[in-house]
């Protein structure tokens, strides 16, 4: 299992560090380039939403997120 980890803000650091312990491997999401590599999942650690709605609209990765974030919606629905 593969896990992205948006690093933009928040617990990222702590979020990876549980994913090691678990044996998940993961990778920190800081540009747009970083969405493309292969997942199976994206972690968003908590932050400040309107800090974290615009740091992902300056990179250009605002649509891509919330694609990703609706799809997963979907399938856990």
């Amino acid at each position: 299992m593969r896990i992205g980890i948006l690093a933009l803000q928040g617990a990222f650091a702590e979020h990876r560090m549980i994913l090691e312990k678990l044996g998940a491997e993961s990778f920190e999401i800081r540009q747009k380039r970083d969405l493309e590599q292969p997942m199976d999942g994206l972690i968003i650690p908590g932050g400040e939403s309107t800090v974290m709605g615009k740091l992902l609209k300056e990179l250009d990765c605002y649509d891509e997120v919330r694609s990703r974030d609706r799809k997963s919606t979907r399938l856990n629905s």
